[in-house]
C-alpha cells in the first residue's frame, strides 16, 4: 500500500470579525505535529508552503477521518443544538416543496451503488462565486452572524499541491465563504455542489445561523474526531475546505493510495460502525465519484433509514451518504444524471463571423444550390428567411447595409452558390452590398416596404406550397427564431405580422391562401400574437394552433415539442440577444433540430427539462462564451 506525504499550510482567520477565539491553525504560525499524526520518513520529501507544514501519513489521516466519520454517522442531523434545529426546519422544508429550483428527492429510488456521477462530481465549473453567495444566503435565510457562511470571511494561505489532484489554491485577504468555496471548486475540480452539501450532511452549516468555533472546527467532518487529538492543522472552514476537497479528488487517482474500493465489483459496505450487530451488504460500485464518497463517509443506509427518508431509521442507521443524496437531490437535481452534454460551439469573433462558421459547419462541400443574405443590423428578415434557406438547401449569411464583412465574402466564396438571395429592402441591404454579390453569384432580391411585406414574399418565392404557416410577431425576435428552426425543419414558411393589431391584415391572409395552407401555428402568446389575429384566422376557416409560455424560453419550449420528437442534437441560442442566433435557425432547420433558447449563463427550467425528457446527448451552441457560456453545456439551472 503506498504511503503519500503531504504538506498543508495553515489558513489564517479573520478572528476579529467572527469574534471567535483563533485555534492553531487561524494564525500565520505553523501548528506542532499532534502524536495522533504519524510521520512517515520513508516518504518522499513533502513540498514547503508558507515555511511550517506538517508532514503527515496519508493513510494515518484516513484512519484519524474514518473514526470522526463512525462518531456521527448515526445523527440524522449532524452539528450542535443551534445547528440542528436549523438544519431540522431547512430538512422539513425540502421534503415538502418542489419551488424555487427544489426538487423533492423521494420519487427518486436510492440506489447504493451510484451515489453520483463522475461528470457532476468532478465539474470545477458547476456554481459561480455569485451563485454560491445566493445560495449560502438563501440556504440560511436571516444571519446577522458574522461566523454564518453567508458572512463568513477569512484570510486565505497560498496552497500547493505537489501531487496533480489540485491547482494552486492563491490565497487572498478577507475572502468570503462563497469565494474560498470557488476558488477550491477551480483548483480541484470538485463540484461546489459536491462541497456544499458536504457542509451541511457534516454540521448543518449552510443553514446554521450562528455556528460555533467548534463547529467550523471541523466544518467538513475531516479528519477530526472528537474522540481522539486532532490535526490541528485541519482546523477551521479553509483548512476542512481544502483538505477535504483535496482527498476526496485524491481517492480517485488510481495511482493512490486508495484502491481497495473496486469500481464495477461488489464490494462489502457497512450499515453502521457496529460491524458485528448491524452487517453491511455487498454493493456494485458503478463509478470512482461513488467510491470516493465511501471512502469519505464508509456507511450505506438500511431500510429503515431509507423508509424516513428526511427523519430516522433504527439503531443500525447511518445517514452520511443517504443525506448527501437527498440534499443533493433536493437542491440541484437528481446526481446521478449526468448534466454536461457534450458541445459543439459555433461562434466567431462577431455575429458576421459566426453567421460563417456555423454556415461552414453546416454545408461542408461547396456547391451549394442557395445562399440567403440578411441584415445583420437587425433581426425582422432573416426570421423569414432562415426557414426559406433551409427549405432551398442553403445557408444564410449575414451583412452590414453598405459593405460585405470579409468573413461573409470568404464563406460565399468557399460555398460556390447557384445564385444568392438578398432578403430585404434597399433600406436593410444598400445597392454596393448588391453589385458585390452579383460578382459571386447571381443575385436577387426580395424585399417589400416594410418586414411584414418582405416575409410574405420570401414566403412566395420560397414555397409553391404549404399546408401549414408559422406566425410570429415582427416586433421581436425570440419566438421567430425557435420557429425558424421548426419551420424550416418542416419545409414550410414563417410570416411575420404586426403582433400588436386587432385583426389579421388582408396581405398575410392571401398569401396564406395562395399557400393553400391550412394550419397556421401562432409562436408566442396574445402578448406577441394577438388573440384578434387568431380570431381573423379561425374566421377565414383556417385551423389555429398557438404555442406560447409563461416567456419566450417556455415558448420554444412549446414550438419544439410540437415540431420535434426525440432528437439526438439540439441547437441553443441565447434568448437576449438576436445576431447569433439567426443563422442557427436555418443552420437547424436545414438539419432537423430543433432550436432552443436560454440565458447566457444558465438554462432555464422548461428548456433543461425538455432537454432531459427528449433525449438529447449533444447540444450546438450558437456563439461564443460571451453569448452561451460552457456552463449552458452543464444545463444550469437559472
Amino acid at each position: 500500500m503506498k504511503r503519500l506525504v503531504v504538506g498543508i499550510a495553515a489558513g489564517v482567520l479573520v478572528a476579529s470579525s467572527l469574534g471567535l477565539p483563533a485555534h492553531a491553525s487561524e494564525n500565520p504560525v505553523a501548528p506542532a505535529t499532534p502524536s495522533a499524526v504519524r510521520t512517515a520518513p520513508a516518504a518522499p520529501a513533502a513540498p514547503t508552503i508558507g515555511g511550517g507544514d506538517d508532514t503527515v501519513d496519508e493513510l494515518a489521516l484516513h484512519e484519524a477521518h474514518v473514526a470522526q466519520q463512525a462518531e456521527t454517522a448515526a445523527e440524522p442531523i449532524p452539528g450542535d443544538a443551534a445547528a440542528r434545529e436549523a438544519a431540522s426546519q431547512r430538512t422539513a422544508l425540502d421534503a415538502g416543496t418542489d419551488a424555487g429550483g427544489f426538487v423533492a428527492a423521494a420519487t427518486a429510488p436510492f440506489t447504493a451503488g451510484n451515489l453520483i456521477s463522475d461528470s457532476n462530481f468532478r465539474n470545477g465549473s458547476a456554481m459561480t462565486e455569485a451563485e454560491i453567495q445566493a445560495f449560502l444566503k438563501r440556504m440560511v435565510g436571516t444571519c446577522s452572524s458574522s461566523s454564518c457562511l453567508a458572512n463568513l470571511k477569512m484570510n486565505t494561505p497560498t496552497r500547493t499541491w505537489s501531487f496533480g489532484t489540485c491547482a494552486t489554491y492563491r490565497g487572498g485577504t478577507a475572502e468570503p465563504a462563497a469565494r474560498i468555496i470557488y476558488k477550491v471548486q477551480r483548483a480541484c475540480n470538485l463540484s461546489a455542489k459536491v462541497i456544499l452539501v458536504t457542509l451541511q450532511k457534516e454540521q448543518s452549516l449552510l443553514t446554521d445561523p450562528a455556528p460555533t468555533a467548534g463547529v467550523l472546527r471541523k466544518a467538513m467532518g475531516y479528519g477530526c474526531p472528537d474522540t481522539a487529538e486532532c490535526d490541528s492543522t485541519y482546523y477551521g472552514f479553509f483548512n476542512q475546505v481544502f483538505a477535504a476537497a483535496r482527498q476526496l479528488t485524491w481517492y480517485g487517482n488510481p495511482n493512490g493510495s486508495f484502491t481497495w474500493l473496486k469500481v464495477g465489483q461488489a464490494n462489502r459496505i457497512l450499515f453502521h460502525p457496529d460491524a458485528a450487530r448491524c452487517g453491511g451488504s455487498n454493493v456494485t460500485i458503478k463509478n470512482s465519484a461513488t467510491a470516493a464518497l465511501y471512502y469519505y463517509t464508509p456507511y450505506q443506509p438500511n431500510a429503515a433509514a431509507l423508509s424516513n427518508l428526511y427523519g430516522t431509521g433504527d439503531a443500525c442507521s447511518s445517514y452520511g451518504n443517504r443525506n448527501f443524496w437527498r440534499m443533493y437531490r433536493d437542491w440541484f437535481g437528481d446526481p446521478r444524471v449526468s448534466t454536461a452534454i457534450p458541445i459543439t460551439r459555433m461562434s466567431g469573433e462577431d455575429r458576421y463571423e459566426t453567421a460563417a462558421a456555423i454556415s461552414k459547419r453546416s454545408y461542408p462541400t461547396p456547391g451549394v444550390p442557395v445562399v440567403y443574405i440578411a441584415s445583420g443590423l437587425d433581426f425582422a428578415d432573416a426570421l423569414a428567411a432562415a426557414p426559406a434557406a433551409a427549405h432551398q438547401g442553403g445557408p444564410l449569411l449575414l451583412t452590414t447595409k453598405w459593405t460585405v464583412p470579409s468573413a461573409t465574402l470568404t464563406e460565399l466564396k468557399r460555398l460556390a452558390p447557384q445564385r444568392i438571395v438578398i432578403a430585404g429592402g434597399w433600406g436593410a441591404v444598400g445597392g454596393p452590398v448588391a453589385t458585390a454579390l452579383a460578382a459571386i453569384a447571381p443575385t436577387a432580391r426580395v424585399g417589400g416596404v416594410d418586414r411584414f411585406e418582405t416575409s410574405r414574399l420570401l414566403a412566395d418565392q420560397a414555397f409553391d406550397s404549404a399546408a401549414v404557416a408559422y406566425l410570429a410577431t415582427g416586433h421581436d425576435f425570440p419566438d421567430g427564431l425557435s420557429a425558424g428552426a421548426a419551420a424550416g425543419a418542416q419545409g414550410v414558411p414563417v410570416v411575420l405580422v404586426d403582433g400588436a393589431a386587432g385583426q389579421l391584415d388582408a396581405a398575410t391572409l392571401t398569401t396564406l391562401t395562395a399557400l393553400n395552407v391550412a394550419e397556421v401555428r401562432i409562436a408566442g402568446g396574445t402578448g406577441a400574437v394577438s388573440a384578434g389575429i387568431a380570431s381573423s384566422l379561425s374566421t377565414a376557416s383556417l385551423a389555429v394552433k398557438r404555442y406560447g409560455g409563461a416567456d419566450r424560453y417556455a415558448t420554444s419550449v412549446a414550438l419544439n415539442q410540437a415540431a420535434f420528437g426525440m432528437r439526438q442534437n439540439v441547437f441553443m441560442a441565447t434568448g437576449t440577444v438576436f445576431p447569433d442566433a439567426l443563422s442557427g435557425a436555418a443552420a437547424a432547420g436545414a438539419a432537423g433540430d430543433p432550436l432552443y433558447l436560454a440565458r447566457p449563463t444558465c438554462v432555464p427550467s422548461p428548456v433543461r427539462s425538455a432537454l432531459l425528457a427528449h433525449g438529447a446527448t449533444s447540444l450546438t451552441l450558437l456563439g461564443g462564451p460571451g453569448a452561451l457560456n460552457d456552463r449552458v453545456a452543464y444545463l444550469r439551472l437559472c
